[in-house]
């Protein structure tokens, strides 16, 4: 027997024992790890029996225009009826209302959007005003139309199209925040969407599963020709209605068992006669489409067609909204033993709440905030051309042409060029540059041609013709959201032609006049709208001081001119309101020139004359003496949709000497109108007043924005 030693002894003694622990540890980790399997397998197999796989539901909304309200009112029924839905196909107007309900708004909210959405407003370009600075404003309440253009060799902002979508875009990124990054719609969305487009380069449907959720709904429903076309890699994509309106087909090739279409139905065979042109175009303009449409009813395992007799695809009013949500709300109804069947099969006994509401209206408001700063920032060797046309009974017609062109460099620098047609003619030339942010600096020159009726006294006294040229530098402008600031200098020049005067004229006109002017002007504004405010507040001052040799007047100390004017919009029901304001302008000095007097008169700022005021009931302009301020109250009540009534009331004084301001009678006139606010072409309205002062009936018929 060989001796083993004693360290070795030891050692095999130590090893056994790590042996046998090890082995017991191992022994140990195998029975967790399949006590944990087990148990996982007990769980998955309880959650499966609980909550078993049912078929997935598409819900497919045909496309339509202000037809595809009705999807809201199926919505709103399957909502009811706790049918499940996994999957929205829309195309067109079927496609907003379902990426609507995708990301997680209820019929409900849906509903509220259509009716609150200004629709005249969101087929335009312009952009929502509360992103606007107030020379984009005073644009927007000018110009019918606006159209963009590339130069030296780029691409055309707006090929193939009137309108670049520009507010529907705003629209769609406000409601859809949270998604309007690059995502993938079938797996990044509380419900699958897809939605239908066409693509103009090759002819072709196409699915849009994933990208920018934006985009894909704006070319969804651009409508060709109207719209520009969407880019989306190399394709130019357009409304899908004009391939696949009812797009069942794509359900069942994403994947959904069970599939539930809701589609207008014109009831086509009870028409005898097609007298409108818009029932002509919607019979005649997809003929194939409308076979594709009926072909894939054949892929639903129910069809909900809601009836849409008396509206077409542009009735976007109120009523008719309304209307066809309640439409089909009614046809769904009418369908409800089908519904349930339907849901029955989807998801057995379950009584699981299958909805999907994840945000609604009132949490868009809290997270959203009004805009900071600027946000329009032009391309170089961009042109921007817009006209406005107005038609009166004083003017007649009037049209305005302007062009702006965006030049390259360093700083932000644009030319403009404006052009007026009518009884008063001008030309504008115009050059600014941006040198930091909102701060500008530029020089205009304006030349006016104005054939004008002045009155004393409400008698119509004088008529003659004259120029009046302008000349404008801005030493310093602060251009904000809602706010500007303009410090400068000016020049005006006046050349009467010979005129006509009454006996009773007391004006006593120059062949020629001049005067410069050092000028501070400060404007603010958060009115949402220039003609029918709603809210929001607006405020102007200016204060001028004149010469005609940049130091004296005449010899002795310059003259000043100083005018204010304030008002806001306070809200007394959700379509009445009133609009409090009071405005003056007041002159210092001595020897004061005719043509820097003090102008009233009109429904509008500038009509006549630059410094000129408008007074309720006062249709004329006339010089009034050189201290006058005046107070009005104005009542607006929407009567229905886009009509409205306005009732104006004022008070005003006049004197020469400030401190007997309040000394005379009191000069009142009250104007009462109606007004339809079209959106597009601008208002059209006809407005009757009186003043005590002019003591005479004035009539005032309009259509379009006032320039």
């Amino acid at each position: 027997m060989v001796a083993i030693p004693e360290d070795t002894a030891h050692m095999s003694r130590v090893s056994n024992k790590i042996t046998v622990e090890l082995a017991s540890r191992i022994k140990i980790i195998t029975l967790v790890v399949v006590l944990s399997m087990t148990m996982s397998s007990v769980a998955q197999t309880v959650v499966a029996d609980s909550v078993p796989q049912r078929k997935k539901v598409a819900l497919v909304l045909s496309g339509g225009g202000a037809f595809g309200a009705i999807h809201v009112g199926a919505i709103k029924v399957l909502e009811e009826a706790g049918m499940p839905v996994d999957m929205v196909v829309g195309t067109s107007m079927g496609s907003i209302v379902g990426g609507l309900f995708s990301v997680g708004y209820n019929s409900d909210d849906i509903a509220t959007m259509l009716r609150q959405m200004d629709w005249g407003e969101l087929f335009l370009d312009g952009g929502d005003t509360s992103h606007m600075t107030l020379r984009e404003r005073d644009e927007k309440g000018t110009y019918i139309y606006k159209r963009y253009f590339y130069v030296r060799g780029n691409v055309d902002p707006n090929p193939g199209g009137l309108l670049r979508g520009e507010n529907i875009d705003k629209a769609f990124e406000r409601y859809l925040y949270g998604y309007t990054d690059s995502i993938n719609f079938l797996t990044d969305l509380p419900r699958k969407f897809a939605c239908v487009a066409t693509d103009l380069n090759t002819d072709d449907e196409v699915v849009l599963t994933n990208g920018s959720l934006v985009k894909s709904l704006r070319s969804s429903m651009s409508i060709p020709g109207v719209f520009t076309p969407v880019p989306i890699g190399d394709k130019q994509l357009v409304d899908g209605g004009t391939k696949n309106n009812f797009a069942a087909d794509v359900a069942r090739r994403l994947g959904a068992d069970i599939v539930i279409g809701v589609k207008f139905d014109r009831q086509l065979d009870e028409i005898k006669s097609y007298r409108r042109i818009i029932d002509v175009l919607e019979r005649t303009g997809g003929s194939d489409v409308s076979r594709r449409s009926r072909k894939n009813e054949d892929y639903c395992d129910l069809v909900i067609r809601v009836p849409v007799r008396g509206f077409s695809s542009g009735s976007f009013s109120s009523h008719a909204l309304d209307t066809l949500m309640a439409r089909g709300e009614k046809a769904t109804r009418m369908r409800m033993d089908r519904i349930m069947s339907l849901k029955a099969q989807a998801v057995g006994d379950s009584i699981r709440d299958y909805s999907v509401h994840l945000r609604n209206l009132d949490s868009l408001r809290q997270i959203l905030h009004e805009p900071k700063g600027l946000n329009h920032n032009h391309k170089p060797n961009t042109l921007e051309a817009a006209v406005g046309l107005r038609f009166d009974n004083e003017e007649l017609m009037a049209a305005q042409f302007g062009a702006r062109y965006f030049l390259a460099g360093n700083h932000n620098k644009e030319l403009d060029l404006t052009l007026r047609l009518g009884r008063r003619s001008m030309l504008r030339i115009g050059y600014e540059m941006e040198s930091a942010s909102f701060k500008r600096f530029g020089a205009n020159y304006e030349i006016w041609y104005k054939n004008s009726d002045f009155y004393t006294r409400g008698r119509r006294s004088d008529n003659f013709s004259y120029l009046h040229q302008r000349a404008n530098v801005k030493l310093f402008s602060l251009d904000i959201v809602n706010f500007d600031l303009e410090i400068g200098a000016g020049w005006d020049h006046f050349h009467h032609f010979k005129g006509l005067s009454s006996d009773y004229s007391e004006m006593r006109f120059l062949p020629n006049e001049h005067y410069f002017n050092y000028h501070a002007r400060l404007r603010y504004s958060n009115e949402n709208n220039h003609y029918f405010t709603t809210r929001g507040v607006r405020a102007e001052a200016m204060y001028e001081y004149c010469t005609d040799n940049f130091a004296s007047w005449k010899g002795h100390s310059g003259f000043g001119a100083f005018t204010a004017m304030f008002r806001a919009t306070l809200p007394l029901s959700s379509t009445t309101h009133i609009q409090p304001q009071i405005q003056g302008r007041l002159l210092f000095g001595d020897d004061l020139p005719v043509m820097a007097g003090n102008v009233v008169g009109g429904m509008s700022f500038g009509k006549y004359m630059p410094q000129q005021l408008p007074l309720a009931g006062l249709g004329h302009a006339e010089f009034f003496k050189s201290k006058f301020v005046s107070a009005s109250l104005r009542l607006q009540q929407c009567l229905k949709g886009r009509h409205y009534l306005v009732v104006e009331g004022s008070v005003a004084e006049q004197n020469d000497d400030l401190k007997h301001l309040f000394d005379d009678d009191v000069l009142w006139g009250a104007n009462v109108g109606y007004f339809y606010n079209s959106g597009i072409v601008g208002p059209l309205g006809a407005v009757i007043g009186w003043n005590s002062h002019g003591r005479r009936v004035n009539f005032l018929v309009s259509l379009g924005f006032d320039f």
